[in-house]
């Protein structure tokens, strides 16, 4: 006699089988999704400028590349020699919280500290250098304006009249240098930006430094080479940040702001900072 197929048996195959095909079928599907909607792991830049002590008006910046949050940054250049203000640092308004200290004002000689975006290009050419692809780029002309007067109107913005033959009595005094070589390329650090605060400070640019240990009165300067490569190594898409700190400071907030090592935003900053303790 033939033995009949064992009828539990058979029902537990087939509902096997049905779970197989059904999670091949669910990965399938997910992979499609997947697809459709990949997951995007972005790239981040940072930018650091660094200084010895709060009062120091020299010192060094270096470029920061990483994919996604969490992840080690890796440095993109060397160690550039910046000049900041001949004053030093005090604290600007930008995307950190409201830190102790002495807060940036208009006319204090001093470069805002904190961190920032990077927003408007500004240049004499007709278009960036070769190689640039930051989608935010003004041509200057003779009717530019930057207003850095408290007392007026569009404060710490770009302001454009409508014909030079006839200037409002301020524009003299704010009126884009165009006529200036070493601001042939300014990069604006938003500071006290977009609503500004009248007093709190205004158009602090990174450009051209006027000579090799010659401060500024709030700007950041460098050489017009190595301006050139951040021009063109700065990407849109990966949200730059320019991180500006005294040494001190930068210890302070390396965790909490998720900054790179200091040793790595700074040249011999471990002896520098020894040279700091009684």
């Amino acid at each position: 006699m033939t033995a009949r197929p064992n009828k539990t048996l058979f029902v537990s195959l087939f509902i096997c089988l049905l779970l197989v095909l059904f999670s091949l079928f669910l990965l399938y599907f997910i992979d499609k999704i997947e697809r459709m909607f990949p997951k995007k792991f972005p790239k981040q830049q940072k930018i650091t400028v660094v200084v010895p002590t709060p009062t120091s008006c020299e010192g060094y910046m270096r470029f920061f590349e990483r994919i996604g949050d969490g992840g080690q940054w890796t440095p993109e250049s060397d160690f550039i020699p910046i000049l900041i203000g001949k004053n030093g640092l005090s604290w600007g308004r930008g995307l950190h919280d409201a830190q102790v200290g002495e807060q940036k004002k208009e006319g204090d000689g001093k470069t805002p500290a904190g961190i920032f975006n990077l927003g408007l290009i500004m240049g004499v050419a007709e278009e960036l250098p070769l190689g640039a692809s930051w989608p935010l780029y003004h041509k200057k002309s003779p009717l530019d304006a930057w207003i850095e007067d408290p007392t007026l109107s569009h404060y710490n913005h770009l302001v454009t009249i409508s014909e030079a033959s006839s200037p409002p009595i301020w524009f003299e005094k704010q009126r884009l240098r165009i006529e200036d070589p070493h601001l042939e390329w300014m990069v604006f650090i938003e500071h006290n930006y977009p609503d500004a605060i009248p007093g709190f400070g205004s158009a602090v640019f990174l450009h051209e430094r006027y000579g090799e240990h010659t401060p500024t009165s709030g700007c950041v300067a460098m050489e017009k080479e190595r301006l050139i490569e951040l021009i063109r190594w700065i990407s849109y898409n990966a949200k730059p940040k320019i991180v500006i700190l005294s040494i001190p400071d930068y210890t302070r907030l390396q965790i909490p702001w998720d900054l790179p090592p200091l040793y790595q935003a700074y040249p011999e900053a471990f002896l520098i900072v020894n040279q700091n303790k009684p």
